[in-house]
């Protein structure tokens, strides 16, 4: 039996930086009941903590604001945000490496 071991070099920070760049968006993001998987921002100058909108989320994917808003729950919004791809970073990382 092999045995594994796993370090964890940087824990989530909690509440969510504003001014740093976004986690990667994962299915399980919507609702708002606590979980450790979810973005938790920090309503300005209070103490009061919330999750992300779904406009929110689709503009951190690259995608504006009301992509998904096609009529569907906000959690079916977030699970299509937690499958998509970025395809902003996706396209510079392509430009970047062509250019090597």
């Amino acid at each position: 039996m092999v045995a594994h071991s796993f370090i964890l070099k940087d824990q989530w920070p909690f509440p969510e930086p504003l001014e740093a760049p976004a986690r990667t968006i994962i299915t399980s993001e919507g609702g708002q009941t606590p979980s450790r998987f979810k973005h938790i921002i920090q309503i300005q100058r209070k103490m009061k903590y919330r999750t992300l909108t779904p406009d929110e989320v689709e503009k951190i994917c690259g995608f504006p604001a009301g992509w998904t808003n096609t009529g569907m729950p906000d959690n079916w919004r977030y699970f299509c945000m937690g499958n998509a791809l970025v395809v902003g970073l996706i396209e510079k990382m392509g430009k970047t490496l062509s250019k090597r």
